[in-house]
């Protein structure tokens, strides 16, 4: 084959609107429990592909706020039009593939996603674990939602990131409401949750509209300057 697919596979996501693209192979995710790898969701997994949306850094400057609730949702919902475009658009080429939806849904029991968009966008190059557990990614800090799509087809892989973008600096940590962080990207995601709900309570929101988002607005990592 003549065409670069992963190329043509990152061009076509940009294209549509997402902000960061990686590529991952599946066979990179051997340490990920079993039941939640690519091959688990769908057979002859060969490739991930990460797709990140940036949230307006407005949103974050309030937050817990029913603005930050619209920006997180929202985001979400763009997540997912991309990456089932980016299906489809593989489908096209000759290739199968799924989307694996940006949050929820969860496996409510262990409260995890089907496949770890963190971790994917780790090994896509998108990215490093922070302190407070989330992506970061040195232009855009945690201020992303993520969202992948597996396909059988052989993609080139990115290359992971090498860097650390925490530091000394533990302001997550300190701010955290619920004090759910624990250091080295340890939460208490019961203390999380419980938040969440609480945070709900406030301003009336509901379902996946519950989010805090105090962890992110604090971190530096990417924020703009004003």
């Amino acid at each position: 084959m003549t065409k670069d697919l992963a190329s043509a596979v990152r061009k076509y996501a940009l294209r549509e609107g997402a902000d960061i693209v990686g590529v991952s192979s599946a066979r990179s995710y051997d340490a990920a429990p079993k039941g939640y790898r690519p091959c688990d969701l769908m057979e002859g997994a060969k490739s991930v592909v990460s797709l990140a949306v940036v949230l307006p850094s407005a949103a974050l400057e309030n937050v817990p706020s029913r603005e930050y609730s619209v920006s997180y949702t929202k985001g979400n919902d763009e997540a997912n039009r991309i990456a089932f475009r980016l299906s489809r658009y593989l489908e096209d080429e000759g290739y199968r593939a799924i989307h694996v939806p940006a949050s929820p849904p969860y496996d409510v029991r262990r409260n995890m996603g089907d496949l770890s968009h963190r971790h994917a966008a780790v090994l896509a190059g998108l990215g490093v674990l922070g302190k407070n557990s989330l992506l970061l990614n040195p232009k855009y800090g945690a201020r992303i939602r993520l969202v992948s799509v597996i396909t059988d087809a052989f993609l080139k892989p990115d290359k992971e990131m090498d860097v650390d973008l925490c530091g000394s600096c533990v302001r997550c940590i300190r701010a955290c409401p619920a004090k759910a962080l624990k250091g080295k990207g340890v939460v208490d995601k019961e203390a999380c949750d419980r938040q969440h709900v609480l945070v709900g309570r406030r301003l009336q929101l509901a379902g996946p509209e519950q989010v805090c988002g105090v962890c992110i607005s604090v971190c530096p990592v990417g924020k703009p300057v004003r």
